[in-house]
């Protein structure tokens, strides 16, 4: 299975991960669980047990760092949570066209970023101290894309700081990360999310695969292979 044919299933099942992530923290479903399995919801002895911050989507600006297919595909079910999606720019390059909202005008005015961009050097701790120092909102930080694009001890002192809300991270700059990882340290706070980079692989996707394997396998076989590439004159 070609690497292009998981991009392609991953256009479906990365966006619903990242609004999963998104979606918890927004309500602190994290930290309203853990209150009622410690009990603390039964001892309050109120119907409506209000511990943690509640936050609509609907009229909130999200932030999307990563304008191809993945990006695209969560701009349009922002939209239909009543979001206001803005692309941000690439970091230091300016006339990028009307699809584009600034650089720092995103980290500025985005309640919620969401990183969907390649790892690349020119992307590589896209997101540190500075950036974080600039975010106005104190919005929630959501990675489905690539480790590294956020410098990982930053984020944590960002949390610290309170200047961002919440994280929810999938990918890591090492997978399965290094003991020495300092997200690690803040997996127990009910504003921190981190999945062990699942995001792609719902069971439907994983079926799908299989029978794009199968099939390439059985074209190979009768002499006719899938994804062949066409060598240049």
């Amino acid at each position: 299975v070609t690497v292009c044919n998981i991009r392609n299933y991953a256009v479906n099942t990365v966006p619903e991960h990242t609004f999963a992530l998104i979606l918890a923290l927004r309500r602190s479903l994290v930290g309203f669980r853990e209150d009622v399995i410690g009990g603390e919801w039964g001892r309050a002895g109120q119907f409506c047990f209000f511990t943690h911050p509640i936050r609509d989507l609907a009229g909130s600006k999200l932030g999307i760092f990563g304008e191809g297919a993945l990006g695209q595909t969560v701009a349009e079910i922002a939209k239909a949570f009543g979001m206001r999606p803005m692309f941000a720019a690439h970091k230091g390059v300016k006339g990028l066209g009307p699809l584009y909202t600034p650089f720092d005008e995103v980290l500025e005015t985005a309640d919620i970023i969401t990183l969907h961009a390649p790892l690349m050097p020119a992307t590589r701790n896209m997101i540190a101290m500075p950036e974080f120092r600039k975010m106005k909102k104190r919005p929630i930080i959501v990675n489905t894309a690539r480790g590294g694009l956020v410098d990982e001890a930053a984020l944590v002192q960002a949390l610290d700081e309170k200047l961002i809300s919440g994280i929810g991270f999938d990918v890591l700059t090492s997978e399965p990360p290094a003991p020495d990882n300092p997200l690690l340290t803040i997996l127990d706070r009910p504003n921190v999310i981190v999945t062990p980079h699942v995001a792609w692989a719902s069971e439907e996707a994983m079926q799908s695969l299989w029978h794009q394997l199968v099939d390439n396998i059985e074209n190979f076989h009768r002499g006719a292979p899938s994804n062949g590439l066409q060598r240049g004159r």
